[in-house]
């Protein structure tokens, strides 16, 4: 079954794609991700939900305590 995604979901996992591997999968922090996101925090913060939601990504954390957002191969 094919998920669909909108634009901007499709832009944040671009974004999230050329992030570094980490735990040998594409990973981003989400002030990386703002920094090439066109749009508000707000907006964001909902599309990393929804992309969550749609178990396109999941969220981690860095060694340093912070989100790490991986592509959910």
């Amino acid at each position: 079954m094919k998920i669909s995604t909108t634009e901007l979901e499709n832009k944040v996992l671009a974004i999230i794609a050329y992030g570094d591997d980490y735990e040998e999968t594409p990973t981003e922090g989400f002030k990386e991700i703002m920094n090439e996101f066109s749009g508000t925090k707000a907006q964001l913060k909902g599309i990393l939900g929804s992309l969550e939601k749609k178990e396109l990504i999941y969220i981690g954390e860095y060694p340093n305590g912070s989100s790490a957002y991986h592509l959910n191969n």
